[in-house]
């Protein structure tokens, strides 16, 4: 009798080690999520001479390749688009702007694929931007957002010029730079729960809301690149315009 339990104990601990019974690595089939840099970008561009320039906008991606349109302040141009491929960490990218101008970009993103940096240089140039033909450098990048997971709770004061301060709590969600969510007034003589919709782009937010006969809200101004603090002007139209104001909004834990 020992002998038979004894031998059934070697059989159980030789499958458990070996894999009796046909049993599989679950790890085979969960495999790793491809790397995405879908999302709003902003990207600071430094060159060897020169000012710096910014250059934000939405990110799409199909497999391994990437493309978006961009806005561009401080450069030749005021637009652009981009395309790539990403493996791993890694990227190639090709910047076009409107001037024309054509920029090879090339970088490592990290490993969360919240920011990015790498080196860039100016393939060819003409018309206005001609003087930037060969020019290189540096560049930064950030991925951000103002929603975290299901959704993100803003809160802040609202500071009119003579009015009594209103407090507002925004609740949003971002997905691709378009932005929708809730914007909560307290104590304000006129608006209470409104509908807001608008954009991100790179840090610059912008939100519409219409309240029906009690007014509309225009929120416009900047996130850190955290995205937890916003840097607001709200603008009221209707009966409550007098408490527009700025208003600086914190990301709530």
């Amino acid at each position: 009798m020992k002998s038979i339990i004894l031998i059934t104990v070697v059989i159980c601990l030789g499958c458990s080690i070996s894999g009796c019974g046909g049993y599989t690595n679950s790890n085979s089939n969960n495999p790793q999520a491809a790397p995405s840099v879908a999302g709003n970008w902003q990207f600071t561009y430094v060159p060897s001479m020169g000012a710096s320039s910014t250059v934000s906008g939405t990110l799409t991606q199909t497999g391994s390749s990437f493309s978006g349109t961009m806005t561009i302040t401080n450069s030749c141009a005021t637009s652009g688009t981009i395309s790539g491929t990403i493996s791993g960490t890694s990227f190639t990218a090709t910047l076009t702007e409107t001037s024309p101008e054509t920029i090879t970009v090339t970088g490592t993103i990290s490993s969360n694929y919240g920011s990015a940096n790498g080196n860039f240089q100016v393939m060819s140039a003409t018309g206005i931007c001609a003087s930037a033909s060969g020019v290189s450098g540096t560049w930064t990048g950030t991925h951000t957002t103002v929603s975290g997971g299901g959704g993100g709770g803003y809160g802040g004061i609202v500071r009119p010029a003579d009015r009594n301060p209103v407090q507002l709590a925004l609740n949003l969600k971002e997905d691709a730079g378009q932005v929708t969510g809730t914007a909560t007034f307290t104590n304000s003589a006129c608006l209470h729960s409104v509908n807001v919709a608008g954009t991100l782009t790179g840090l610059n937010l912008e939100l519409t809301g219409d309240a029906g006969t009690d007014g509309s809200v225009v929120l416009s101004g900047t996130t850190d690149k955290e995205g937890k603090i916003l840097t607001l002007n709200s603008i009221v139209s209707g009966r409550c315009q007098g408490e527009s104001g700025p208003v600086t909004l914190t990301k709530m834990q």
